[in-house]
């Protein structure tokens, strides 16, 4: 009799679980493996993507200080296997944080402006002032070339669009949105502030929920063709299928190496990840 009620705990106890949409799930669908890391020479590295064409990787780097605005802030870049091709590839930015990559140029979230970079000859084509900005945190790019950039100081996220930076979204229940990344019509939002990972229709500018709980949400990649890796800052990254469920793949916090704006390459089948004040690049082999 005894045995009959612990089963029956038990199998209360998993249905419990299974049903609590916040839970994740120990041994998950996704394993990492490191591969490489880069020398420390970066500078508080903040995000990082690849360039498939020129099989090459961009770093952006905070380069830390109390003075968000002292000029010192630089783009890295680097080969597929770490190491450091130029450190000062592109100079005289400030606390470049967020990239995303498109036709050809860099887009670069900057305090308040965003920088766009030509990768063909590491010129700066243009600086974009987005008005009332505090502090432009990641960006992301449409197939049609519309950039959205987050702002977390000011709970809002902005687009630009032919040069012109506009205030589109500020609905975000006074959360901070910030990493960012367009898939198929719609913005995958992490919110620093709460751990929310929310799906906002861009044509709508409905907000659906996607899962939560992920401490300082901070990046967010395509990981294949069916789910996403969201890290939190502090070190850990979550893997996250289209059904909301997510999986912890990697806590570095123990070693004090953070997890800032990742970035997946489906060429490489790699997860790049900025260490932050660790100062390098760590790539991961992805097996799903």
């Amino acid at each position: 009799m005894r045995l009959i009620l612990r089963y029956t705990f038990v199998g209360l106890l998993l249905a419990t679980l299974h049903s609590c949409g916040s839970i994740f799930t120990p041994k998950g669908p996704v394993e990492l493996k490191q591969v490489w890391a880069s020398d420390n020479t970066l500078r508080t590295p903040e995000s990082v993507v690849y360039d498939p064409d020129r099989e090459v990787l961009y770093a952006s780097n905070i380069n830390q200080s109390n003075d968000r605005r002292d000029g010192d802030g630089f783009i890295s870049k680097l080969n597929p296997n770490g190491e450091i091709e130029e450190l000062y590839w592109v100079t005289g930015l400030n606390n470049p944080k967020g990239m995303a990559l498109h036709n050809n140029v860099l887009y670069v979230a900057d305090v308040d402006e965003v920088v766009a970079i030509s990768i063909q000859t590491g010129a700066i084509l243009g600086k974009y002032e987005a008005p009332k900005a505090r502090e432009l945190n990641d960006v992301t790019v449409d197939d049609a070339g519309t950039v959205y950039i987050s702002d977390m100081d000011r709970r809002a996220i902005y687009q630009m669009r032919n040069g012109r930076i506009t205030e589109w979204f500020d609905k975000t229940r006074r959360q901070r949105p910030n990493g960012l990344y367009w898939d198929n019509e719609q913005l995958v939002v992490a919110f620093f502030s709460n751990g929310d990972i929310q799906l906002l229709d861009t044509e709508t500018k409905e907000l659906k929920d996607l899962t939560d709980k992920i401490k300082n949400a901070d990046g967010i990649t395509k990981a294949g063709t069916d789910g996403y890796f969201v890290s939190n800052w502090e070190g850990e990254v979550f893997y996250v299928n289209q059904e909301g469920k997510k999986w912890k793949v990697l806590d570095t916090k123990g070693k004090n190496m953070n997890a800032a704006d990742i970035y997946y390459s489906d060429k490489t089948q790699l997860l790049y990840i900025p260490t932050f004040k660790d100062n390098r690049i760590v790539a991961y082999s992805v097996t799903f």
